[in-house]
């Protein structure tokens, strides 16, 4: 059953001098103690004497009702309460080691073998290869860099920046499915401009980047709510050795052999992706120590769907 939209938006709160904490909402307030709840997971009470370094912010009202769910979703039950934890998240049957192991039997060169390369990166000139990740990356340096998008948005080409972000969504092979894509060029035409603007701000902006991805995603009035894949996608092909692609399922996974638990949420949310980034990096640095070479998180990103797939699990690890 979907939840109701509060008729009152919540008020978000921001620490004037701990940004890296993120947003919060108030959870309780007695006349000697207001506790908040943070996006980065963690509970905080504050004496009265303290209550001045609490701001409200202003934020549009979808993206103040988000954090709010995802604050009180991930609040502990008040002694006495009946409601019960969640249970943790089972680890995959199935060790780092033999990812690798598995890995190496789809490609026996890694990283590196020609078949890796052919289907994944894409040569130069080589049939399909304008579809693959290397092509991708390059017209983002290009379409997506910061001179780019400030000469769009200076001239308000607003539906420029939206027919190119759909070009993204349906040109770069294994990321994003269709409907998607549709969804998202079928956005309302007076919310373009925000969008434009998020965008820019996502990928070149001054403030944190939790909070520049949860404003991305709250401008993303998609029918159905943005998806993990569409919010991911193009801060990816940006910063290739610095920001994820992410299919959930997947990336949950991994986090759960890695022993970090990524608070999962199917709404994206910048605590759960801090977390997914976290595994992929140190994915890579493991990767790094076994003798592989990825080039960057886009490989990363393969090496986790390739082998955490129930079909990949099974054979990698020999249980049915």
């Amino acid at each position: 059953m979907p939840e109701s939209t509060p008729s009152v938006t919540p008020r978000v709160f921001e620490h004037v001098s701990r940004k890296d904490w993120g947003r919060s909402v108030l959870v309780l307030e007695i006349p000697d103690k207001r506790t908040f709840l943070f996006e980065d997971g963690a509970e905080r009470s504050f004496r009265p004497d303290y209550w001045h370094k609490m701001e409200t912010i202003e934020l549009l009202p979808n993206e103040a009702v988000r954090i709010d769910r995802i604050a009180r979703r991930n609040q502990a039950p008040a002694p006495g309460s009946t409601r019960k934890s969640k249970a943790p998240p089972k680890k995959p049957d199935i060790s780092f080691e033999q990812q690798v192991a598995y890995f190496m039997t789809l490609y026996p060169v890694g990283f590196e073998d020609e078949s890796y390369v052919k289907s994944e990166r894409g040569e130069p000139g080589s049939k399909g290869g304008e579809k693959l990740k290397n092509a991708a990356i390059e017209r983002a340096e290009d379409l997506l860099s910061q001179k780019n998008l400030d000469e769009l948005t200076g001239n308000a080409s607003y539906e420029e920046i939206h027919q190119m972000i759909y070009e993204f969504l349906t040109s770069t092979k294994s990321t994003t499915q269709k409907a998607e894509a549709t969804r998202f060029k079928n956005l309302p035409e007076e919310t373009r401009e925000t969008v434009a603007m998020s965008l820019r701000e996502l990928l070149y902006g001054e403030r944190t980047y939790p909070i520049r991805f949860d404003s991305f995603i709250a401008a993303l009035d998609v029918e159905d709510g943005a998806t993990w894949p569409l919010v991911t996608l193009l801060p990816a092909l940006v910063y290739p050795n610095d920001h994820l692609f992410v299919k959930p399922t997947f990336l949950k996974k991994q986090a759960l052999i890695l022993d970090i638990d990524p608070k999962y949420d199917t709404t994206p949310n910048s605590t759960t992706y801090t977390q997914f980034l976290e595994a992929a990096k140190k994915t890579m640095e493991l990767l790094q120590e076994a003798g592989q070479r990825p080039r960057d998180l886009w490989d990363v990103h393969v090496f986790i769907c390739k082998t955490l797939s129930p079909k990949a699990i099974k054979e990698a690890t020999g249980v049915a």
